[in-house]
């Protein structure tokens, strides 16, 4: 059983605050967790069932390592129904900047606030071979429960970059800068330059004027429907885009 303090510390994880002052954030679930128990074995706390723990009993008794029943695990967890286990991870601070330089294909993210779209983009980078996501500061925080429960295990393989997007992009002189708007160039029609930055607007207010103005060509998704239909989802966007990228 779970003590009102270990309750209260996990469920200020929930707030962007707390992670940011703790270096620590949540993921939880069976499928997520598994995921990056594989990949990430330097987990900071583990709260399951004894279900979850009969298929790793080698994880029983451990000093960070908790038991706890379905009671416990609906009070700490962020989920509308609770899935047996729950991890707790630290954020990873070492970010090298100057590796970004190297990547052929660089993915840049101005305001885009929706921690689900957010998730999804991580995905879809880790997907399509990316290891770099540039951020504008006021992007959704990565840590953010539904973005880690949309991301997968993928957050824990590809490298986010918050800050100044601008200076990001300005740094970045080696690469082309393409970015997807509602006019420009079809995406069918342009030829990427070997390093390239796809660069990816908010969902309501698309790129900033000031980071249009880095912009070396602007493309487009060409809409084939007689419906009307005037916009993609960003998350949709950013999969359309990084696949013909990649086609070429």
């Amino acid at each position: 059983m779970l003590s009102k303090g270990q309750i209260k510390k996990l469920k200020a994880l929930h707030r962007k605050k707390e992670r940011k002052s703790s270096g620590l954030y949540v993921v939880e679930g069976k499928k997520i967790v598994e995921e990056v128990l594989q990949n990430n074995p330097a987990w900071f706390e583990l709260f399951a069932t004894s279900n979850w723990f009969d298929n790793y009993p080698e994880l029983v008794g451990l000093e960070n390592s908790f038991v706890i029943n379905d009671k416990d695990l609906a009070q700490i967890s962020t989920l509308k129904t609770p899935n047996e286990v729950l991890l707790v991870l630290k954020q990873n601070t070492e970010i090298d900047f100057s590796a970004v330089k190297s990547a052929l294909l660089v993915l840049a993210l101005d305001g885009v606030k929706d921690p689900g779209n957010m998730g999804t983009i991580i995905r879809l980078a880790d997907w399509f071979g990316l290891q770099h996501i540039l951020c504008a500061s006021d992007c959704v925080d990565q840590h953010n429960p539904k973005t880690v429960q949309s991301a997968m295990g993928s957050i824990n393989r590809v490298q986010l970059h918050y800050g100044d997007l601008k200076q990001m992009l300005s740094d970045l002189d080696t690469h082309q800068i393409y970015a997807c708007a509602l006019e420009g160039k079809s995406i069918y029609k342009t030829d990427f330059a070997e390093k390239s930055i796809l660069l990816m607007g908010s969902e309501s207010h698309g790129i900033s004027a000031e980071i249009l103005d880095l912009v070396n060509e602007k493309i487009t998704i060409p809409s084939f429907s007689k419906s009307g239909v005037d916009s993609l989802n960003v998350a949709t966007a950013t999969a359309i885009v990084l696949s013909e990228f990649r086609s070429k």
